[in-house]
């Protein structure tokens, strides 16, 4: 019985993929029509700070092209003067930290906003960076930091701006809503386990890089952009795979997930150690600690590597992604 289903599953899955194809092919000239109206700002920094950055940033670029959408740099260390600000309001952070802190923020938020007005940004993609948890600044700069969270508030004061965060991009968001980020060695004792989460490092985009199984909470979001291309399990969850590489995670802990819902979030995947993979808002951002992204990057190799049936429908399920991203109501 097992094997007749498993036979039908192949046969619906290469239907599926042949409809895919044909679909995309088909939409192409639409989807760019439609997409001449979106405009995607993708947060970036000056310089390298890790492994391929440069060159991931560059393919992230390529992949929003392709999807006929506008791309614009939210180059942090050219929009922003952070000395400059900071100079300005030196008496203040000496007489009162927390309110000068407050101050550079509302400047930061004023200056960013401007920005995504003036280039009519509508998507702002916050991709992986190398999030410090040991001590400020956080890098890759302080200046990257401040403008996640003013990014942050910014959707928060107009949901019509999607926003889709990466790795070290969730963990900037967390930490801005003063959600814990921890080491994954704090959270997962097992060392097999914890080298599980860096599979891709350092760079999820690389051919063949080994994948990390996430399951999707039901009723979610992210379970209703990807059930077109994944069957649920008999209590409804969703399992796929993508390419994870990082050293944090979000502190799972009651105490820290309470808090998470009390400021409107949800989890939306955990890989079966129980680390958090996904979370969304209210609004229907999603926030991975895994690579989606680097999926669609290779969308054409992948789509069509007929001895590898796991990774197409993760392909399927990554571009899916991407498409709720920039084509949601």
């Amino acid at each position: 019985m097992y094997q007749y289903y498993n036979r039908i599953f192949n046969i619906l899955l290469i239907i599926v993929l042949l409809l895919s194809n044909v679909t995309y092919a088909d939409a192409s000239e639409s989807m760019h029509q439609i997409g001449s109206d979106i405009v995607v700002g993708l947060l970036k920094t000056e310089k390298e700070t890790y492994p391929h950055e440069l060159g991931l940033f560059q393919s992230i670029y390529e992949m929003f092209n392709s999807f006929g959408v506008r791309t614009v740099f939210i180059d942090c260390n050219k929009i922003i003067n952070l000395k400059k600000i900071q100079e300005e309001l030196l008496s203040l952070l000496k007489q009162d930290e927390m309110l000068a802190k407050k101050l550079i923020l509302d400047r930061i938020k004023i200056e960013i906003g401007q920005f995504i007005k003036g280039h009519k940004i509508n998507r702002i993609f916050i991709p992986e960076n190398y999030y410090n948890l040991h001590s400020e600044p956080f890098p890759p700069t302080p200046c990257c930091q401040l403008v996640t969270e003013a990014i942050v508030k910014i959707v928060d004061d107009n949901p019509t701006i999607h926003l889709l965060s990466i790795c070290g991009g969730l963990q900037g968001i967390m930490s801005a809503k003063g959600i814990e980020v921890v080491h994954v060695e704090n959270f997962v004792s097992d060392e097999e386990q914890r080298r599980s989460h860096l599979k891709s490092a350092p760079n999820p985009q690389q051919e063949d890089v080994t994948f990390q199984q996430i399951k999707i909470v039901p009723n979610s979001h992210l379970a209703k952009v990807v059930a077109k291309f994944l069957l649920p399990d008999k209590n409804g969850w969703f399992s796929t795979c993508f390419p994870d590489a990082h050293s944090g995670t979000v502190n799972n802990r009651p105490e820290n997930r309470r808090k998470l819902e009390l400021l409107g979030y949800k989890i939306a995947a955990f890989s079966n150690d129980g680390v958090i993979e996904a979370i969304e808002d209210k609004h229907g951002n999603i926030y991975f600690q895994s690579h989606p992204e680097a999926l669609v990057v290779k969308s054409d190799k992948n789509l069509h590597l007929s001895n590898h049936k796991a990774r197409q429908v993760s392909t399927l399920v990554a571009m899916a992604i991407i498409n709720d991203f920039l084509y949601r109501a």
